[in-house]
């Protein structure tokens, strides 16, 4: 389906990119199918390991990324959306911290026609991917080559040696995400001034998606004077960017894009609403969806239905529409007036269903499955526990899985979590193991995953005492070891309490 003209100043990137240019074609079939992209991915890969300029620009662990890849690339020419349904971001971010100069993008073309060529036998297919990979590769370059350290050419100043590039200064996530995180604070306290120079300091603040983020934080805090400051400095008047989670909610994580004009609207901040209507900003679908404004999304859908079903260009390759807009935004009647101009099944909706079990929402749920929205794609959530939407979901199909993924929701206590025995239960009721081995990415080499431990190892390390009896009396293995050899006893050696330690070593001992 055509992209609507309507959504245009959604791009993150500020140009039009198809994400899904074989969408609806036999290509992957046509191409050998998920074998031939395995097989393209591992080559092109293998040929990262050997260039010290692309391989730089990975994490330490490349197994992940392999996997990951393997989804991305089968949905991309065509075939299963496994990949949308599982991300959490979308290319533009996942590259936003990257130095990507278009020396560098045609250096990771170089090595994807070299993998191409040893794994797609026809030749006009071969062309035609790699005009459209050309076309994403080059729409992510971030960077000018004069500002990028070039691989093997340049010398490391003051060292005499040569390297490759490095990370770029300015970054979200990681070491050199302090400058974007200051400027935010900056942004969310009305501190305009500070703000600029901040932004005289680190010009690539102003690079399109650290630009959108704060415009966002600036909106939300009704900063009139700094969102002037930033629409003098170039920010996009319409830019989106992901909400927080503790708006979106946990299942829409850096999926609900929103526009400054949303933002400024949600939070009902008419001095920032006035400022950017004056500067030209949209009202759109994914807008009228989340806020539920009822007249708008009437008149929207009475000049072009088709939007109901549009695919957010802000988030490039994952699969959010704006009914995943309206179960964010807790909009039932908007959501009712989306699927009245959608026919069953949905394009997408497992993250929509997801959102609406997660918030216990029994009418939305049951509003999704009628139209098609996919039970058996649900996964791991607290919706095992609710006594009307367990057994309506798991009638569907709804199923926790024994891939461990249910592992680290339960039996670690990473971001807060406790020692909840009866989620614990509720899981193993719908399709955990007890014997389950959180290996969620097969062939990692790093990490959590990589170690091969079972869920009551984790429990053990965590001090979990509830949670281990649960686990052993539902046929957990004491004596299980993990990559390293080491059983859940030696895990619970590294339970920061002892306290816990004490409650849980006789009940791993007693059996």
């Amino acid at each position: 389906m055509p992209e609507s003209a309507s959504l245009a100043h959604r791009h993150l990137l500020g140009q039009r990119v198809d994400y899904a240019p074989f969408a609806r074609t036999d290509l992957l079939v046509h191409v050998g199918g998920q074998a031939t992209v395995d097989r393209l991915v591992d080559l092109l890969y293998d040929g990262f390991e050997a260039d010290p300029a692309l391989r730089s620009l990975f994490g330490r662990d490349l197994a992940a990324a392999r996997a990951s890849q393997k989804l991305f690339f089968a949905q991309w020419l065509g075939g299963s959306h496994r990949y949308a349904e599982q991300s959490y971001s979308g290319l533009a971010h996942q590259h936003e911290s990257v130095p990507i100069t278009r020396a560098l993008a045609d250096r990771w073309l170089h090595s994807f026609r070299q993998a191409l060529i040893q794994s797609v036998v026809d030749e006009a297919d071969r062309r035609v991917i790699l005009d459209q990979a050309s076309a994403v590769a080059r729409a992510l370059v971030n960077e000018e080559d004069a500002q990028a350290r070039q691989p093997a050419v340049v010398e490391a100043a003051g060292t005499g040696r040569r390297g490759p590039p490095r990370r770029r200064a300015i970054a979200s996530c990681g070491k050199a995400a302090g400058a974007v995180s200051a400027a935010v604070r900056l942004a969310q306290r009305g501190d305009a001034i500070g703000l600029g120079a901040a932004l005289d300091k680190a010009p690539g603040l102003l690079a399109k998606t650290f630009a959108a983020r704060l415009m966002l934080a600036a909106a939300l805090a009704g900063r009139a004077a700094t969102v002037q400051l930033l629409l003098r400095r170039g920010a996009g008047v319409d830019a989106p960017h992901c909400l927080p989670v503790a708006v979106s909610g946990r299942a829409f994580e850096r999926a609900i894009f929103v526009t400054p004009l949303c933002a400024a609207r949600l939070r009902h901040r008419p001095p920032v609403e006035q400022i950017l209507l004056q500067a030209g900003a949209h009202d759109d679908v994914f807008t009228a969806a989340f806020l539920g404004d009822l007249p708008l999304l009437r008149a929207i859908l009475g000049a072009e239905a088709a939007v109901a079903d549009a695919c957010d260009p802000a988030c490039d390759v994952l699969d959010v529409t704006p009914i995943d807009h309206a179960v964010a935004g807790g909009q039932t009647s908007a959501l009712g007036l989306l699927l009245d101009h959608v026919r069953p099944p949905l394009r997408s909706g497992v993250r929509a269903l997801r959102g609406a079990a997660a918030k216990g929402d029994v009418p939305t749920v049951e509003m999704l499955l009628a139209h098609g929205a996919d039970a058996t794609k649900i996964g791991v959530g607290r919706w095992v526990l609710h006594p009307v939407l367990a057994p309506l979901l798991a009638a569907r199909g709804a199923s926790v899985g024994s891939a461990g993924a249910w592992i680290g929701a339960c039996c670690t206590g990473n971001q807060g979590r406790r020692d909840d025995p009866d989620y614990v239960r509720a899981l193993l009721r719908f399709g955990a193991q007890a014997t389950d081995v959180r290996t969620e990415h097969h062939g990692r080499t790093s990490g959590v995953q990589a170690l091969e431990a079972t869920a009551l190892h984790f429990a053990a390390k965590a001090g979990f005492a509830q949670t281990v009896e649960v686990l052993l009396q539902h046929g957990a293995d004491p004596t299980a070891r993990d990559s390293r050899g080491r059983t859940p006893l030696d895990w619970l050696s590294e339970c920061r309490s002892p306290a816990a330690r004490e409650q849980v070593r006789p009940v791993l001992t007693s059996r």
